[in-house]
């Protein structure tokens, strides 16, 4: 059940081979117990109905056979899950014995559905159809930027420095912003603003997508850069969103590109305060 697509049959052998090392280890040490229980049961049975001490003859039996015994137990268990073979094992046997825990088969069927566009109103996107969804229901109105409340989605670099915060607006100018991230937070926001340095964040809404988890270097949509180059230059944009090392070496991108089928939008066109 926990690995659906491995196959546990296979030209006449077990195929546990396949699994991790930790989990194989795992299943031989608890196989290995369980039969070893098994067997002592049975051993402390024949005691009890002997004449004589049933402790001391139990204990005696532990201290001079139980070693060898455990020894090959764990040696011929150890074989069957790594090599696969068992004299008994048909696959007639194997699908007795595992049908409860192999896979329905199931028949798919034909069906006519209508796949319909992705919506603004939709609780989640897809983060590669995103900008798109978001971009084609309002986009961005530099005559209407403000200096005191934004859209998160006119965001595109979060700073943050000794204290002093600044938010660099879709037009390329900076503003203060000491309660913007804070507010970001509230509204369960703030993970889109991926920390791509000490002092960066960059809103991963305006982001290319699909993206490498080892990129150096991200880049913006195109109508994002078109914006930013009224008050930025190029080689700015492009310097604020490298990757750096540390970033890279503790693969905080992967983590983030993992996390984003959690990652929600709802309040994207909300007016926040920046002070």
């Amino acid at each position: 059940k926990k690995y659906p697509e491995l196959q546990l049959f296979r030209r006449g052998r077990l195929q546990t081979n396949s699994l991790p090392v930790s989990e194989l280890l795992w299943a031989i040490l608890s196989t290995s117990l369980a039969l070893l229980m098994v067997y002592l049961c049975f051993i402390y049975l024949i005691a009890f109905v002997r004449s004589g001490s049933t402790y001391m003859f139990f204990i005696n039996y532990l201290f001079h056979y139980m070693p060898l015994v455990a020894t090959g137990c764990l040696v011929y268990v150890s074989y069957v899950f790594i090599r696969g073979q068992l004299w008994w094992f048909t696959p007639t046997n194997a699908l007795t014995l595992f049908s409860d825990l192999l896979p329905e088969k199931t028949v798919p069927v034909e069906k006519v559905v209508t796949i319909l566009p992705p919506s603004e109103l939709d609780k989640s996107i897809p983060i590669g159809s995103l900008y798109d969804v978001l971009y084609i229901q309002a986009r961005f109105d530099l005559s209407a930027l403000r200096k005191d409340v934004v859209r998160m989605f006119d965001v595109p670099f979060y700073f943050s420095k000794r204290g002093e915060k600044q938010v660099v607006l879709i037009d390329g100018t900076r503003l203060e912003a000491g309660r913007f991230l804070q507010e970001l937070e509230k509204r369960g926001l703030d993970k889109w603003f991926f920390r791509i340095s000490s002092t960066c964040r960059v809103n991963m809404m305006h982001i290319h997508f699909p993206i490498s988890p080892n990129a150096s270097q991200l880049e913006f949509r195109k109508e994002v850069f078109q914006c930013l180059r009224l008050n930025m230059t190029e080689m700015e944009i492009g310097n604020l969103l490298l990757v750096n090392e540390w970033m890279r070496k503790e693969k905080k991108l992967k983590d983030f590109l993992d996390n984003a089928h959690n990652l929600r939008h709802k309040g994207w066109d909300q007016l926040i305060p920046l002070n």
